[in-house]
């Protein structure tokens, strides 16, 4: 089993400062201020690594694909197997004889290995989850595994030198992420709807977005929410900035802490933004 150590701390903390990890866009998921966590915001097909409370890395991954959705919750490192044996669950046994392929139980290490190098197990046993590297290194990011986390096998080894036994683990499902830079300035990413569950923080954008607005005395461009909700590139887009196109972020990224909140009455709730129209609520979000 792989243990945290000084040295491997060490490797990742000049990245502290680097702009690449600072621009990450957070989910609104609550870190542990003290230890390792682990976070995969599905939508995003990114984990992010936290030592104490601070960004310190982030990787693409692949998650479950539609059928075989990755599941959300909160969990934790169990296990670190190197150069692993794949026993193939009986699932994927079924599917290898449903296309006409030699059903196999077991793969060994090597090259034609889909765990890659590495299988980092995160809950218990019996789920069949975790982080592991894999054969097909184009198929990472993407929505496309049987439930597990696919990193690429350097990213894969990289985190396992890095994590430890007990390391919190958090899977989430946020579509849309709010982040403030170090300059004031909101910022809305829109990912893609990946399992078609009609975005379950939409219903607490509209309201979230009115209250910091009046909170901060800045203008929101509704227009920007539309066209951001509507081409989901997964790129932050200002809110508040006067020139959307020459914005850049300032500092780094943290998460505009907005679905924990609880949602207010249905009397009190704005309408929320739809494509082609700015927000409709009380005070009005500029339209431009």
């Amino acid at each position: 089993m792989t243990k945290l150590t000084m040295k491997a701390s060490f490797v990742l903390l000049p990245l502290l400062c680097s702009p690449v990890w600072a621009a990450t866009p957070e989910p609104d998921v609550e870190i542990a201020p003290v230890g390792q966590h682990l976070v995969v915001n599905l939508p995003q097909t990114r984990v992010l690594l936290y030592q104490d409370g601070v960004l310190l890395r982030s990787y693409p991954v692949a998650v479950g694909k539609q059928i075989t959705r990755t599941p959300t919750g909160n969990y934790s490192i169990t296990g670190i197997h190197r150069d692993p044996t794949w026993h193939v669950p009986k699932s994927i046994q079924a599917e290898m004889a449903k296309k006409g392929q030699p059903v196999k139980t077991e793969v060994p290490p090597g090259p034609d290995n889909p765990l890659g190098k590495v299988f980092i197990r995160f809950g218990e046993p019996r789920l069949g989850l975790g982080f592991h590297g894999t054969n097909q290194p184009g198929s990472v990011p993407g929505v496309r595994s049987h439930g597990c986390v696919r990193l690429k096998n350097e990213n894969a080894l990289a985190l396992a030198d890095w994590v430890a036994n007990g390391a919190q683990v958090t899977i989430a499902y946020q579509p849309l992420l709010l982040n403030e830079d170090e300059a004031g300035e909101l910022w809305l990413t829109a990912y893609r709807d990946i399992y078609g569950m009609k975005d379950p923080s939409y219903r607490h954008l509209a309201n979230t977005l009115l209250q910091w607005q009046t909170e901060n005395g800045k203008v929101l461009h509704g227009k920007r929410v539309d066209l951001a909700i509507r081409e989901r590139t997964g790129k932050p887009v200002c809110l508040s900035c006067k020139d959307a196109d020459s914005a850049t972020i300032t500092g780094a990224l943290s998460s505009k802490r907005w679905l924990s909140v609880e949602e207010p009455a249905k009397e009190e709730q704005a309408t929320v933004p739809v494509e082609g129209r700015s927000v409709q609520s009380r005070p009005p979000v500029s339209p431009s």
